[in-house]
């Protein structure tokens, strides 16, 4: 399954192509992105030879051989999930968009990539692309295994069978199998809204994993038979991925749409402007209209520097006011706490900066050459970054 940035509000640095962000063995190089084998791959490789040795040992009376014979399974299952994500990243390459890395895991594998996704095209070819590799190596399986004997004709059999599943299976219109991607490009290029088509495709995921669950335990017994017990934990543990890949893919395009709904100017409140020179008795003349506005200092150059702190100035004696300086009662303002954008992502992504930096009040301000056209940084209002992540936090999904 590809794993594909959406442009999150807030980003990280990315990572260098060839610089592996999963813990891992490398095994190799494509195009400079590594391929990693995680432990998880380790474990589900010996799983299946318990699995399968016993059966092949019983089915075929090849004694413990049949061991060496059921490393195939995991052998030739590598084979086809390290050919579903190559495919992925060969067509992410071919649209432009450079792979960080490809990983096989517990449960599979994934390709991540340095950017997202651009278009409904590049994310539909991008998700197509590794059950189109797994339908035609099962296609390939069958041409090749058709009348071949014994223990090489039964591998082939299990190399055509597993690749057609994971094929069809990854179709599904349903996050966050590739299926779900390609559900989601239909409505983005539908709508021009993807935010929407990872909404849609994110709960069939869910419903998906649900019908999984119960159609494991509930078919069985509308037969009249005992559910196994090993297809209900098999069940259960792909319910529980799906569901948690949904869920992840629900909760981020969630925030992706409230940060594209934020509007810090409804947040804002009004700031009076005072020069760094002022005093103590200069704020005390514009509060007494207002008093519940705050304060910011400005430079010489208009450039807002630092924000009076109420409490410190409450402190200050009545006698000494007009000669205490208002720097002496303010606080720095690191530059990114001064935001130009009040309005979506862009807006979100300079708030989680002046975060970083330690503020914890953005200063809206006009660009030289807005407002009154003076020239000067135009201060526009305060917004308390904490107001901002609790419009963030949402309901959770």
């Amino acid at each position: 399954m590809p794993e594909t940035p959406q442009n999150p509000p807030r980003r990280p640095a990315a990572a260098r192509p060839g610089r592996s962000t999963t813990r891992g063995w490398r095994i190799g190089t494509l195009d400079g992105a590594p391929v990693i084998v995680t432990a998880g791959w380790l474990l589900i490789a010996a799983v299946l030879v318990a699995l399968v040795g016993p059966q092949l040992q019983a089915r075929l009376d090849a004694g413990p051989v049949a061991y060496l014979w059921a490393l195939a399974v995991p052998a030739l299952l590598f084979v086809s999930v390290l050919a579903h994500e190559l495919a992925h990243g060969f067509a992410a390459r071919s649209r432009k968009v450079p792979v960080r890395e490809y990983v096989i895991t517990l449960w599979g594998g994934h390709t991540s990539f340095t950017s997202g996704l651009r278009t409904p095209a590049d994310s539909a070819i991008v998700s197509v692309a590794g059950p189109a590799a797994n339908l035609a190596l099962a296609g390939i399986g069958w041409f090749l295994g058709d009348g071949l004997p014994g223990l090489p004709g039964l591998a082939m059999a299990a190399f055509t069978y597993t690749n057609a599943f994971v094929g069809v299976f990854n179709l599904l219109p349903a996050l966050p199998l590739d299926g779900g991607k390609l559900l989601e490009a239909a409505i983005w290029a539908i709508r021009s809204d993807r935010i929407t088509g990872t909404l849609v495709a994110a709960r069939a995921g869910q419903v998906l994993a649900v019908v999984i669950l119960v159609g494991s335990i509930g078919w069985p017994l509308l037969q009249g038979q005992r559910p196994s017990v090993l297809t209900a934990v098999w069940a259960a543990l792909v319910a529980g991925v799906l569901w948690t890949g949904a869920q992840g893919a629900l909760r981020q395009a969630q925030a992706q749409q409230r940060a594209r709904d934020v509007d810090l100017d409804r947040l804002a409140t009004g700031a009076h402007v005072l020069p760094t020179s002022g005093t103590v008795a200069d704020a005390d003349r514009v509060l007494a209209a207002t008093p519940s506005v705050g304060i910011v200092l400005v430079d010489g150059k208009g450039r807002p520097t630092a924000l009076v702190d109420r409490r410190a100035l409450a402190q200050v004696p009545g006698q000494g006011r007009d000669q205490v300086p208002l720097s002496a009662v303010a606080h720095t303002v690191p530059p990114a706490a001064l935001v130009t954008q009040t309005r979506g992502p862009e807006a979100v992504a300079q708030v989680a900066r002046a975060a970083q930096a330690g503020a914890a009040v953005v200063i809206l301000i006009g660009l030289a050459g807005q407002g009154q056209g003076t020239g000067r940084a135009q201060v526009l209002g305060l917004v308390p970054i904490a107001q901002v992540v609790h419009l963030l936090g949402g309901p959770r999904a």
